[in-house]
């Protein structure tokens, strides 16, 4: 059996292997970690890469995490949102606070969506893109008239035989 070190970089398909000694367990437990979130006493066998295996279509990029940030703020701020969330029966100020940080980095995205004005006007300056708007309302306006002409009734008059 090959033991392999924790802070080793064992390649992928490696066998870890993981001794847990009943001081470590009981420091974890110190730490407030509950028994379930660490490992018990023993010897443990681990295959690396095992779970993305187990897991192919796993992103790591699309795990949402929240990242603990200290931050000083004015006092007014501080206030606005501790009214805020009291109006709105929230646990704490700081439910409300993410909200309008979260409403900021939507609009953020929008405006990065949305053309920008010299992006429209480098359009505007553009005679391909000029002549290819041109083409699409030419095509457009004679379907519309071809299909406004197949429903028109005849509004000639038929002689009386």
């Amino acid at each position: 059996m090959r033991k392999t070190s924790l802070n080793a970089n064992p390649s992928p398909g490696a066998e870890v292997i993981v001794e847990v000694t009943e001081e470590q367990y009981q420091a974890a437990l110190g730490r407030g970690l509950d028994p379930e979130e660490t490992l018990a006493p023993g010897v443990h066998k681990f295959i690396r890469g095992g779970f993305f295996r187990r897991h192919p279509n796993f992103d790591p990029a699309n795990v949402k995490f929240t990242v603990e940030v200290t931050l000083s703020l004015d006092r007014e701020v501080l206030r606005y949102f501790e009214r805020l969330a009291k109006e709105t029966n929230a646990d704490s100020y700081e439910i409300p606070m993410k909200q309008v940080l979260l409403e900021a980095v939507e609009r953020g995205k929008r405006k990065e969506a949305a053309p920008s004005l010299s992006q429209q006007e480098a359009l505007l300056d553009n005679p391909q893109f000029i002549k290819a708007v041109a083409d699409r309302v030419k095509k457009t306006m004679s379907g519309k008239t071809a299909s406004k002409k197949a429903s028109q009734p005849d509004k000639r008059r038929r002689r009386a035989a």
